[in-house]
């Protein structure tokens, strides 16, 4: 773990590798434009997540949009024991391997099912919108745009409720508003 800005999959890669080990402390996570992110790890286990003034899954949105940062362990030997996880389940999969986009994680976590899947359950959505949404969605969330579709798309409803869905993952109303806007128009529905 350098002291030079490497991409974000590198840096979750340290991450998955000292969660392998059964590693306890914090990550330490700085963006190139001076953010700030700790990941705190208790036996392999990720604890707590916070970015900025972000905590838990809203943090891991906000990171996965990070293209690049610098990264470094702190060991906290005390720290050994039972972990208590405050992260929904999608957030601990995509930050344990998900951002890989490998078809053995996404098989490991059955509540999202893997992206290209013939059996979505959104009603009368094909493989070719479904591929046009995470698309749109990649451009306004960044690499967990796919974690982020799979979720919404993978329940029962309409296509507007897991656009809705999507969008809700947005930090600002105009950029939800846009993303709402331009999938609608892609889609061919009428806002």
């Amino acid at each position: 773990m350098a002291n030079e800005f490497r991409p974000l999959i590198e840096i979750l890669r340290d991450l998955k590798a000292l969660a392998l080990q059964k590693a306890s402390g914090f990550f330490f996570v700085v963006t190139e434009d001076n953010h700030s992110c700790t990941i705190r790890l208790r036996s392999g286990q990720i604890e707590d997540v916070v970015f900025s003034r972000h905590r838990s899954d809203e943090a891991v949105q906000l990171l996965a949009k990070v293209p690049a940062g610098r990264a470094r362990f702190q060991a906290d030997p005390a720290a050994a024991g039972t972990a208590r996880v405050s992260l929904g389940e999608a957030s601990l999969s995509w930050l344990m391997g998900g951002f890989e986009k490998s078809p053995a994680v996404a098989a490991a976590t059955p509540a999202a099912p893997r992206a290209g899947t013939v059996n979505v359950n959104v009603q009368g959505l094909s493989e070719e919108q479904r591929a046009t949404i995470e698309r749109i969605a990649l451009n306004y969330l960044g690499p967990i745009a796919a974690l982020l579709c799979d979720e919404a798309l993978g329940v029962p409803g309409s296509i507007d409720r897991a656009l809705v869905q999507i969008a809700s993952n947005l930090p600002a109303r105009d950029q939800e508003d846009q993303f709402l806007a331009e999938a609608r128009a892609a889609l061919g529905l009428h806002a």
